[in-house]
């Protein structure tokens, strides 16, 4: 649902534009690391005992799963877990 009006759109963008670039950065890192705080606790929550490795590659399923297509999405975990049982 998108119920804000656009000029109120245009207000936050002219602030955000408006600050540093290191200061955008920065908080587009925090929020980046909120997001994949909230979905490790989402997995966990689930799954108490999920190991970390498996926790590592379920949230890397829940950022990328839009981003490959399903081979390339099982490719790179089956490399992950060879990387992290390795």
């Amino acid at each position: 649902m998108i119920d804000t009006p656009k000029h109120i759109y245009q207000k936050q963008f002219e602030i955000i534009v408006a600050k540093p670039l290191k200061e955008r950065l920065k908080n587009v890192f925090e929020m980046t690391e909120l997001s994949r705080n909230i979905i490790k606790n989402r997995i966990k929550a689930k799954n108490p005992d999920i190991s970390d490795i498996d926790l590592k590659i379920e949230v890397f399923k829940k950022f990328y799963s839009s981003d490959f297509d399903k081979q390339t999405l099982e490719l790179i975990i089956k490399d992950m877990e060879k990387y992290y049982f390795t």
